[in-house]
């Protein structure tokens, strides 16, 4: 069996930490919806969006896909909140 890579721990470790980081983020925001709340799960949501351009460049596409699917079944609870992020930054530039 090969060893994994140091790149893929690395990732995988940073993954995990961002996916708990995103559970808490989304059941603040779904608490108390203010544009703090909203930041820090924007903020969580970009985090993972860049692991998963990381994996694909060091050529660990499974985990990009676990990645890809974690951010599509958190959509279903932050539809309301992009949209609101979205607005929030268009309407300030």
């Amino acid at each position: 069996m090969a060893r994994k890579s140091h790149r893929f721990a690395h990732l995988l470790q940073h993954f995990r930490a961002n996916r708990v980081d995103l559970l808490t983020r989304l059941r603040q925001y779904q608490e108390d919806p203010t544009e703090l709340s909203l930041a820090r799960l924007a903020a969580v949501l970009g985090a993972l969006e860049c692991l998963y351009w990381q994996a694909l460049g060091c050529d660990e596409v499974l985990l990009a896909k676990k990645i890809a699917r974690t951010t599509e079944a958190s959509a279903a609870y932050t539809t309301d909140a992009i949209g609101c992020i979205t607005s929030i930054f268009s309407a300030k530039h």
